[in-house]
């Protein structure tokens, strides 16, 4: 499926997506990483019904119940004691805290998710390749990497499952040392790999001259106005958050949930920009019903 916002310039995508990936970490209230999680699980649903999130259900889940859990029994900081266990303090505001960072990561990784599916290599490299190309290739492999790596991971278990050594099978001892030799095989495997990309690189002359780039983007009238928008909005969030607002104060006393004037206003401008593809959609089929 095609999606609308694929079509605009990587400048204009870029910009999205590190824009959200800020305010994802920076706009640290309740409300806002609710709402900024629905708007980024509805963008997966429409990039591919969420088949790349499913993919990572069991870490996003793992990472919720782990800082949710981890946050109250290493921090006692808090004045609403829910209960206490073995002389230890449960407090409200830390299980909060621990379920705003929670539910902030997860968002970057669904948010990370949908940034691989719209920007692809080639356009990373188009970005930056000219003026930074040791920082453009270094970026594509890190945002790559675990991925990747996902993927080789799964292709040694199946073919040592083949051979009959599996980690689900055996002793405790004997299930480690077959852990640890996929990670060896794992390791090697990746490393052969960079030898001969850097190899390739080399003998194609990366990072040496002007480089050239078999898909060319233009940046339109509409990719302008975009920016704007995006720009715009950003700076407006940007301003509001450094003066204290869209954000639940926790420590030393947490403060009320309802959102100030300013708040709710902030929270609007949040969800527009993080609805961007979904507007970018919205019209484009708004403006296909209309021409037929």
């Amino acid at each position: 499926m095609k999606i609308t916002f694929e079509r605009y310039h990587p400048l204009v995508t870029f910009f999205y997506y590190l824009g959200s990936l800020s305010l994802l970490l920076f706009m640290l209230h309740p409300v806002f990483l609710c709402f900024g999680f629905l708007v980024i699980l509805a963008i997966n649903y429409l990039h591919d019904r969420l088949k790349g999130m499913k993919s990572w259900l069991f870490l996003m889940l793992s990472i919720v119940v782990i800082i949710v859990l981890m946050n109250p029994i290493f921090n006692e900081r808090g004045r609403h004691v829910l209960f206490v266990i073995w002389e230890h303090r449960i407090t409200l505001e830390a299980l909060v805290y621990g379920g705003m960072n929670a539910l902030s990561i997860i968002s970057v990784i669904a948010i990370f998710i949908s940034y691989n599916y719209i920007m692809t290599p080639n356009k990373l490299l188009f970005l930056f390749s000219k003026f930074l190309p040791q920082f453009a290739i270094l970026l594509m492999l890190t945002l790559r990497f675990i991925p990747l790596m996902r993927r080789r991971l799964e292709e040694i278990i199946l073919i040592q499952k083949s051979k009959g050594m599996s980690v689900n099978q055996g002793k405790w001892r004997t299930r480690a040392r077959t852990g640890m030799l996929y990670v060896q095989a794992l390791l090697v495997y990746s490393l052969e790999e960079a030898i001969q990309t850097a190899d390739s690189m080399k003998a194609r002359g990366y990072g040496k001259g002007r480089r050239s780039t078999y898909e060319f983007f233009h940046f339109r009238r509409k990719d302008t106005v975009a920016l704007i928008i995006l720009f715009t909005m950003f700076v407006g969030l940007a301003a509001g958050r450094h003066n204290g607002y869209g954000v639940l104060t926790i420590y030393p006393v947490m403060e009320a949930w309802q959102l100030s004037t300013v708040d709710v206003s902030l929270l609007i401008l949040y969800g527009l920009f993080l609805s961007f593809p979904l507007l970018v959609e919205a019209g484009e089929m708004f403006k296909w019903r209309l021409l037929n």
